[in-house]
Parts: structure tokens; sequence; C-alpha cells
């Protein structure tokens, strides 16, 4: 099966400056931890004149529009959601996203090519035994939320319009 790497494409004038209230601490961003973060979050951004809001933010923790968390709950039931509503308080604009936590996987090859912290991914190899089966997933270990979806998930995303992503095929070993 193939797997891609889904990012934000930052070519669009997205919000930037999310959670400087620190309203959500991304310490407890993960499954494990996703009790300690509230069900409801008011989270502030700034944005320039123009914005675009993508279907899939993965800076400063990932987050997700209500068409891409259907898609996620639908191959991933058991992925937990907590709200995130952004808010630019001088013109009120505002958007609702879902912050999913789903499964983290320790799935890199050697063939991994890591910054010299190790903290960074330059060139992602999954090992296929550690992602069989799985759908939508997170590498685990980084504090990065590398969200790695399959071929079938990414396809019923994309059939729903989902857009200002940027996709990059995976390799495996």
């Amino acid at each position: 099966m193939e797997y891609f790497l889904v990012e934000t494409d930052k070519k669009n004038h997205i919000p930037y400056g999310i959670n400087v209230n620190r309203a959500v601490d991304i310490r407890y961003a993960n499954r494990s931890m996703a009790y300690k973060i509230p069900n409801c979050c008011v989270v502030d951004m700034k944005i320039q004149m123009e914005v675009f809001f993508p279907d899939i933010l993965t800076e400063p923790f990932l987050m997700v529009s209500e068409e891409a968390a259907q898609v996620i709950e639908m191959y991933e039931p058991e992925t937990i959601f907590k709200t995130i509503y952004l808010l630019e308080t001088k013109s009120e604009i505002h958007a609702t996203y879902f912050m999913p936590f789903v499964e983290e996987v320790e799935c890199l090859s050697e063939q991994t090519k890591r910054s010299r912290g190790g903290t960074e991914l330059f060139e992602i190899v999954l090992r296929k035994d550690a992602v069989a089966g799985k759908t939508v997933f997170r590498i685990a270990g980084f504090t990065h939320p590398y969200l790695i979806v399959r071929l079938d998930a990414l396809e019923s995303m994309l059939r729903r319009d989902i857009s200002g992503i940027r996709l990059k095929e995976l390799s495996m070993v």
C-alpha cells in the first residue's frame, strides 16, 4: 500500500502566530496525554490581510477541518478529537478546527534521513511491518506532527475537496 506525508501548503496566506496565548499545551499533543487538554479551546491567531484556512494545519500542533476529521474518524474510529476555535481578536475572524489524537507509530526504517540532532526528518522511509493495516497515524517520538495517510484514506479526503495541503509519497522497506 502507498503512504503519503500530509503537510500544510505554506504557499497560501495561512494563519500564523497560532497558540501564542498557550491555550493548548503542546506537550500534551499526543494520544496518551489527550485527557489533559480541554474538550474545547479558544486559541489566538494572527492573520494577513487575506487569509486562507487550509483543511489541515500542522503547526504548532495538528488541526484538521470538519471534512478531514470525518474522514479520519471513518478510517480510524478510535481517534479522539478536541475542538479548537481559532480567533483573531481585532477583526473577529474565526475558524473551527479539530485536534485529532491519532495513533503514534514507531515506523521509521534505518534508511530515514534525519537532522543532526535527530529532531527533524528530511527523507522518511517507512517499515512495512510497522505500518501494516494502519490508515492515518503520526510518526512516534517527534513534537512535529508528521501525519502519514494511506492512499485510500487520502483519496477519500481529496474527493471531499480537501485543500491547502502538500503531499509527499513515502518509500517503504
